[in-house]
């Protein structure tokens, strides 16, 4: 791959990639690796030294490096061992608020500590490898948030001092993602779109939710990444007319069983 590197067969794809350009793999292209949740980046994250001269393209290392054509994200200097392929979880965490959005990067930290993949003990560890005037954003980190998207409405909450809570039980109900104030409900879909049994009971959630009188906001994975502006727009609009609150008046009791439908059967 270079000098005194060789790749075995069965060597991860962007490990060679990283390796081959230069130096060790990181960030994303780690945190990917470990199946956490990421938000879109297609670039290969390689952390090199300071020193670092000439750095080769990823699929052939007699090609000088173009970060913009090969889609490579460098990231230069800070102390730590180059002699490894892959840096550790933590300091691929660590290096992924270095560049990029740093809610993406809180995201990333939420899925490995709501997995298990981290604990909280680990976040000491994940400081340590961060620039002193980051090291406060850890602390907007969410081990019970569910998702990527729930983190990044989460966190657009918080900038605007809007009241929240997360995971929320309700009687009845169970777990919403998002209470906003007292009664609006944001409910978020992730990538995959709920189907089959999954589909009706979101609805069946949503129907007892609304005939108690609370506001359900359901959001995909499209509407918060890719057309975010438009989302936000219209949770800060209903947060300007009141929706979140109950207006003194509590939630109306849940519906009796007999008048509920009946659960569907599969064919």
């Amino acid at each position: 791959m270079r000098s005194g590197w060789f790749a075995l067969p069965d060597a991860h794809r962007e490990v060679v990639r990283a390796v081959r350009v230069g130096g060790t793999a990181t960030a994303a292209t780690v945190a990917k690796m470990r199946g956490l949740w990421v938000a879109d980046d297609s670039q290969l994250h390689v952390r090199v030294r300071y020193s670092t001269g000439r750095l080769s393209a990823p699929h052939d290392r007699r090609l000088p490096l173009d970060r913009t054509r090969h889609r490579v994200c460098v990231h230069y200097g800070r102390p730590g061992p180059f002699d490894r392929a892959v840096d550790p979880l933590t300091r691929a965490l660590a290096e992924m608020f270095a560049c990029g959005d740093v809610g993406g990067a809180i995201a990333t930290v939420d899925s490995a500590l709501e997995t298990g993949t981290l604990h909280l003990a680990h976040l000491d560890l994940i400081r340590s490898w961060m620039p002193p005037s980051k090291r406060a954003l850890l602390d907007l980190t969410e081990p019970d948030a569910q998702s990527g998207i729930e983190t990044k409405v989460r966190l657009f909450l918080r900038s605007r001092r809007i009241p929240f809570r997360v995971q929320v039980a309700i009687s009845g109900v169970g777990r919403v993602d998002l209470l906003v104030g007292e009664r609006l409900v944001i409910e978020l879909d992730g990538r995959a779109f709920h189907t089959g049994s999954a589909f009706d009971e979101d609805r069946a959630r949503d129907f007892e939710l609304v005939t108690r009188g609370y506001v359900v906001l359901r959001l995909s994975y499209r509407q918060v990444v890719h057309d975010w502006d438009r989302t936000r727009s219209g949770i800060l609009a209903l947060v300007a007319r009141g929706e979140h609150r109950w207006r003194g008046a509590g939630p109306f009791a849940p519906i009796p069983a007999s008048l509920r439908p009946l659960p569907t059967r599969n064919a």
